[in-house]
């Protein structure tokens, strides 16, 4: 009979895993898996290696999941296509199909669908105003690419000495609550929205997955050092030490009030970024409340280069030249004086 190599491949890697499905402890099962999923997607030596000849890992951590955004949604309401166990490998998700979570204030199923419609109409829409496809329509963000299994990150609200849950609020829940699994799920869902899900450094990070692609930006006419300048700047250091404070690109690249999704070109006049909503920006309550407009004019992505910057460029030459100019002769006299003093007496003969 013959083997082909992938699948050679995937039952060598079955053969060792299962080490791992023997010895590891099995997890509590999630108030969401209601099909028993993690029976075998709990243990970490679940993968195999596709009729592609890529590895594929379906090792679930439970822990991470149930602390998830995602925790109280069935397996099978995002993987529709799983009706047996086992069953045939899994499509690819959809994130914009009916979720089976109920929306309190609608009590209509939960959707991402408007999401789509925001995110269609916006800077990264892969439609232009016409309808048509934009060009390199591929380039432009999917769900996947910017989100990944999110985190619940509570607030402490009475002291603010540490970060995470507070008993203090959860005693106030209990007053008319009395099911703990309903309280810890409920406040992690609330308090976590009450602020960034990400810290600054974590949002550069992300939009850097594209803005650092050098062929995607040239192609799309974009700057080639957008991240690395915000980085340079106050900002950007401060961001370096995971100060929250500080804004991150979508402070400034998202109206206020609005989602991330609805981003806009700074062509657009209701964009946040455009020259005549800049100084909002910047004199918002919850950074510079007193600030003038002109402090938006400051170029926060500043490329120093000859086209962008002539004063600045010329500017950082000439010391780089008169620096170089300073250093390198001293450097060689230093060397030189090593020499005669390792080797005094070295004489380099002449040819006769």
């Amino acid at each position: 009979m013959k083997v082909s190599l992938p699948y050679l491949k995937s039952y060598l890697l079955l053969f060792l895993s299962i080490p791992f499905l023997i010895f590891s402890s099995p997890g509590s099962a999630s108030a969401a898996d209601i099909g028993n999923c993690l029976l075998c997607h709990k243990y970490p030596g679940m993968s195999r290696v596709d009729e592609e000849g890529k590895f594929r890992l379906f090792f679930i951590n439970e822990s991470i999941f149930n602390n998830g955004v995602h925790a109280k949604v069935k397996c099978e309401g995002c993987h529709t296509d799983i009706t047996e166990i086992p069953h045939k490998p899994a499509k690819k998700v959809d994130c914009l199909v009916e979720c089976h979570i109920v929306e309190p204030s609608s009590e209509k199923k939960f959707s991402h669908k408007s999401v789509e419609t925001d995110l269609g109409q916006s800077v990264h829409g892969k439609i232009d105003s016409a309808g048509k496809s934009k060009k390199y329509a591929n380039d432009f963000p999917e769900c996947k690419d910017c989100h990944d299994e999110p985190l619940y990150r509570p607030l402490s609200f009475f002291k603010k000495v540490r970060p995470g849950i507070s008993e203090a609020s959860l005693g106030r829940c209990r007053v008319c609550h009395k099911k703990d699994e309903f309280i810890y799920r409920f406040y992690n869902h609330v308090t976590t929205r009450l602020h960034k899900s990400r810290n600054p450094i974590n949002i550069a990070e992300v939009c850097a997955r594209c803005h650092n692609d050098s062929q995607l930006v040239e192609r799309h006419g974009l700057s080639t050092k957008a991240v690395f300048s915000y980085g340079e700047t106050f900002h950007g250091k401060a961001a370096r030490f995971l100060d929250e404070r500080i804004p991150d690109c979508l402070d400034c690249h998202v109206n206020k009030g609005e989602s991330a999704h609805q981003m806009l070109s700074h062509k657009n006049t209701q964009a946040s970024t455009n020259d005549m909503n800049r100084g909002k920006i910047c004199s918002n309550i919850d950074c510079h409340p007193n600030a003038s407009p002109k402090l938006a004019t400051y170029n926060v992505h500043a490329e120093f280069n000859l086209k962008q910057s002539p004063a600045q460029y010329f500017f950082t030459v000439f010391f780089i030249v008169l620096t170089g100019g300073t250093l390198l002769p001293l450097m060689g006299i230093i060397l030189l004086d090593l020499i005669r003093r390792f080797f005094p007496n070295a004489v380099i003969k002449r040819r006769k």
